[in-house]
């Protein structure tokens, strides 16, 4: 947990209790005021029940406040734990463990299952033109790009740096290369403006499916990340900008229609 947002639910709980002291003391002060000034027994187990109620009351609800704020925290918590905080998407750690359920789905049903390896070009050449500020900025429009252009049943990932990871279930490799290449253009064809300059940004992608993967030793998520790695950087010796797919040993690329 950050600081900043330490020092806010801090703050919150503070207010509940002071809120609530402040609140208890008031009830107090105003059932026992007709008590000292009427001195009549009546009133006076009227005005203790009277008090007790609303002091319940209010304990009641400053303990409600307090379980949302404590709910709201655990769900901000669990957000910095698994999401990235620049592109907002799922982090790398979030991307094993989803990777790790599409793949236990996909071979206990016999479903097709591809992942692509999306990676920007010559991303350094950006940074040093322009600045890291300004990097993070068009890292965060990719990002942006590449999850308003899948399907809603895909997973978009940062897995690290300038490398991002899309599950696509129930897709084959073809679809998969067909995806991951409209996933190219939009974001040839989309300028990013960082704030005055604009900057052409490019991507290299890899995909693999687990029909092509057949590993000898370790696990099927290990050699499906390997596979789309693998494609992912011949992409990228090939000239990058484009869409390789890896075929058992070898990737070969694609002429797409």
């Amino acid at each position: 947990m950050t600081q900043p947002l330490k020092g806010r639910l801090r703050q919150q709980a503070w207010r509940i209790f002071l809120v609530q002291c402040g609140l208890s003391v008031t009830v107090v002060v105003f059932a026992l005021l007709p008590v000292a000034l009427l001195h009549d027994q009546s009133y006076t187990m009227a005005a203790v029940f009277l008090a007790a109620g609303l002091i319940l009351g209010i304990a009641l609800a400053c303990a409600t406040r307090l379980m949302r704020l404590l709910d709201g925290a655990h769900d901000k918590i669990a957000t910095l734990t698994t999401h990235d905080d620049l592109t907002g998407l799922p982090n790398r750690r979030w991307f094993f463990d989803r990777l790790d359920e599409e793949i236990a789905r996909a071979t206990r049903y016999g479903n097709k299952l591809s992942l692509v390896m999306v990676d920007l070009d010559h991303f350094r050449q950006v940074n040093d033109s322009f600045g890291h500020p300004l990097g993070d900025l068009a890292l965060a429009e990719v990002a942006r790009l590449l999850a308003a252009n899948i399907r809603t049943s895909d997973v978009v990932a940062r897995y690290g740096g300038e490398e991002f990871m899309i599950i696509l279930p129930e897709t084959d490799a073809v679809r998969a290369v067909r995806a991951a290449e409209k996933l190219r253009v939009v974001v040839e064809v989309n300028d990013i403006s960082l704030e005055g300059p604009e900057v052409k940004v490019t991507i290299s992608c890899g995909v693999a499916d687990l029909a092509s993967i057949h590993p000898e030793r370790g696990s099927l998520r290990d050699a499906l990340v390997v596979a789309a790695d693998r494609a992912m950087h011949r992409a990228k010796k090939n000239g990058r900008n484009q869409v390789l797919m890896h075929v058992a040993e070898h990737e070969r690329q694609l002429t797409l229609v």
